[in-house]
C-alpha cells in the first residue's frame, strides 16, 4: 500500500504567516497554480481513493491536483485545531513548545501535538485495516504533513517537530 500525502496550496493566509487552523480559507491564485501543477506529476501515480480534510482549501487542492476521484472527507485530517492563536502569526507564539511532542503542552483550547498525533494514528490504523490492497492520497495540512513525516521516519529524540517542514502543494510518498 502506498499513502501520497498532499499538501494543499496556497492560501493569503499561509504567505502571511498566520495560523490557519480550523478557518476555512481558499486558495489564493498562487496556490490554484500550485495545485494544478502538481496534477502533472499525480496523472503517472496509480491512486485507488482520495480522502481529503473538510476544508475549503484541501478540497480545491484535490479537485484540482487529482480531478478524476470521488474525494472522502475525514475530520481526522483537518488541521491542528489552534485554538487561542488561530489567526495569529507564527511569530507571535513559542513554536518550540507549541511543536514539541515530549513537552505536549496542553493549552486552554489549542489541540495539543499528542492529540494530533492520536488522530493521526487512529486515521492511518483504519486504513491499513480497510484499505490494505489500494493506494491511498490524502489531502491535508501542514501539521498533518509534520507529523506523517515524523511517524514514517521517527521521531527526534528531543520531540522538537520544527526540524520539517512541508511545502504548500507538496507531495509526500510512504510504503505502508
Amino acid at each position: 500500500m502506498k499513502l501520497f500525502v498532499v499538501r494543499h496550496g496556497e492560501t493569503k493566509e499561509n504567505k502571511s504567516g498566520m495560523l490557519q487552523g480550523n478557518m476555512d480559507t481558499i486558495l489564493d491564485e498562487k496556490g490554484k497554480k500550485q495545485a494544478l501543477d502538481l496534477n502533472t506529476t499525480l496523472k503517472n501515480k496509480q491512486i485507488d481513493m482520495v480522502f481529503c480534510s473538510p476544508k475549503k482549501r484541501t478540497l480545491e487542492t484535490a479537485i484540482l491536483a487529482y480531478p478524476k476521484s470521488d474525494i472522502i472527507f475525514d475530520d481526522r485530517l483537518r488541521s491542528r485545531n489552534h485554538g487561542e492563536f488561530e489567526g495569529k502569526s507564527r511569530t507571535e507564539i513559542n513554536l518550540e513548545d507549541y511543536w514539541n511532542i515530549k513537552k505536549n503542552i496542553q493549552y486552554d483550547k489549542a489541540e495539543s501535538v499528542g492529540n494530533l498525533l492520536n488522530r493521526i494514528q487512529d486515521f492511518i490504523y483504519d486504513i491499513k485495516q480497510k484499505y490494505q490492497d489500494k493506494n491511498v492520497m490524502i489531502v491535508t495540512h501542514s501539521g498533518v504533513v509534520r507529523i506523517l513525516h515524523y511517524y514514517f521516519n521517527g521521531f527526534p529524540e528531543d520531540g522538537n517537530l520544527l526540524g520539517y517542514e512541508s511545502t504548500n502543494a507538496s507531495l509526500e510518498e510512504y510504503e505502508i
